[in-house]
């Protein structure tokens, strides 16, 4: 029954972060190429950090094994990927002094907190201005043009 509620919440939460994309008109090739490389570092994030916040359960390794987004072909560098992954160790850590602190909260919101931690992430769009940042570092603009 918990793994049922488990993976509905997280399909929930990724069918919530894919609907929130917006596109108007026809991009250019910049802007599609800029736009791929985005969502593939947030999905990258998204994935890495679910990982490593649930101790890499059978049950989060089963849901990111059954998806199929994004990753048509791999934008990002190998210096993205040890950033996200640093960046991921990082939150993980701070969810962990969060759930220590867990004392102080109300009965039954003591503990880790993932999703809570994932959307307020998401939300505060500081991963995606990095990964605005990271595209301009990358030279994909210069292979474009």
């Amino acid at each position: 029954m918990m793994k049922t509620n488990l993976s509905l919440l997280i399909w929930l939460c990724l069918a919530l972060l894919i609907s929130s994309c917006k596109t108007a008109g026809i991009p250019d090739k910049k802007s599609q190429w800029k736009s791929i490389y985005i969502e593939q570092f947030k999905l990258t994030y998204l994935r890495s950090i679910l990982a490593k916040s649930y101790n890499r359960s059978q049950a989060i390794q089963e849901i990111i094994s059954l998806d199929n987004s994004g990753f048509t072909e791999p934008v990002l560098t190998d210096n993205d990927h040890k950033l996200i992954d640093s960046l991921t160790t990082a939150d993980n850590e701070t969810m962990k002094v969060d759930s220590t602190e867990g004392d102080r909260r109300a009965e039954g919101a003591q503990g880790k907190r993932p999703l809570q931690f994932i959307m307020k992430t998401f939300n505060e769009r500081s991963l995606e201005k990095l990964a605005k940042k990271r595209f301009k570092m990358s030279g994909l603009l210069k292979e474009i043009e």
